[in-house]
């Protein structure tokens, strides 16, 4: 393993005169800001291919050579922000080499794992999945494949910019949700002022997730319609803690599975250092921008988010491992399978909730 640092979402190695990260913080806080350094900054996907092998793609904390192994400048403006971490370098023959040993090893039992053989060459889709540690998040031991409702918000986004979502009127928008999410309402009103549409839906009594559903669903179509489609709920909700803790409460865990499976979505309890609240959600910001998490009720050391894929997140967070765990944060996780606890780290150590 080599010593690197973690910086604004980035992995780099140290430069070369540089001994250990406390000699080069030690050298950046007595430096004048910015301060510039010479080093070879690491990626996880060079988007290179060759025929049916992808090449170029590895996952953190292992990294490929002979891509981009030159060091380039690379400025630093606040030390606060630069984390100690370790990396392992390999070339593409030999990291192909210890995944394919790692996928005969941990995949057999899952759904989605297809014997390698000689004659098997590609490791696709194991290059995004798996580490050469064994950690895999997407691991599927039951079918069907379960539904992801970010894969939903952006097939119903290319249908709502294709079919003119400005000539759908109410039923037909209401019939849309529920044929893209699952999601059904008792009545839908589409309202129009000064060019600018707002459907109105009343949710369902007998359910849980509608509510934030809906508001996920509203913060997505209002970026794609550029706020002239404004998606809302009949009441005045609130994601309180109440309302959570009764989502999340032990007597209505059988209705809350179903529909975590229903609708493809986890709730996700983060919690944190409450000195470094805005440092980890700042973190994060990528995440809710593209729609992967939406925060619900966030209070200092602690979020809640609506998650839309969280194998993904899940992954995405242990990609920010150095400065996640450099302030302790933890995730729990609810979903339509056992409730799991992770403590965030490259290995993602995962306990079964009570």
């Amino acid at each position: 393993m080599q010593n690197a640092i973690y910086y604004e979402g980035m992995y780099m190695l140290l430069p070369d005169n540089f001994s250990d990260y406390d000699a080069f913080i030690q050298d950046l806080q007595t430096s004048p800001l910015p301060a510039q350094y010479h080093m070879v900054v690491l990626r996880e996907d060079y988007n290179a291919r060759n025929h049916a092998i992808i090449k170029g793609r590895s996952i953190t904390p292992y990294f490929l050579s002979g891509y981009h192994d030159s060091p380039s400048p690379v400025t630093i403006t606040n030390p606060d922000k630069v984390y100690p971490t370790h990396v392992e370098i390999l070339d593409q023959t030999e990291y192909n080499s210890r995944l394919r040993e790692i996928i005969n090893k941990v995949c057999p039992g899952c759904q989605r794992f297809k014997p390698l053989s000689n004659r098997v060459q590609s490791l696709n889709s194991h290059f995004d999945e798996i580490s050469l540690d064994g950690v895999c998040l997407f691991r599927q031991e039951s079918k069907p494949s379960p539904r992801s409702f970010h894969n939903n918000l952006y097939s119903f986004g290319g249908f709502f910019k294709r079919f003119h979502y400005e000539e759908q009127d109410s039923r037909e928008m209401q019939h849309n949700l529920k044929q893209w999410f699952y999601v059904s309402y008792s009545s839908a009103i589409l309202d129009e002022e000064y060019g600018q549409k707002s459907l109105t839906l009343c949710c369902k009594k007998n359910e849980f997730l509608t509510p934030i559903l809906t508001d996920a669903i509203s913060q997505y179509t209002n970026h794609i319609s550029y706020h002239t489609y404004n998606i809302c709920l009949s009441d005045n909700f609130a994601c309180t803690q109440k309302y959570l803790d009764d989502v999340l409460s032990p007597k209505n865990a059988e209705t809350f599975r179903k529909e975590c499976k229903k609708y493809g979505v986890s709730i996700a309890i983060l919690e944190y250092d409450q000195a470094a609240t805005e440092i980890v959600r700042n973190s994060l910001r990528e995440l809710v921008d593209r729609f992967w998490m939406f925060p619900l009720l966030q209070t200092n050391g602690k979020t809640h988010y609506l998650v839309a894929d969280t194998a993904r997140v899940l992954k995405e967070l242990r990609y920010r491992t150095p400065l996640l765990q450099a302030h302790n944060t933890t995730i729990d996780i609810y979903d339509q399978y056992t409730n799991s606890h992770y403590e965030i780290s490259f290995d993602m150590k995962k306990t079964v909730l009570e």
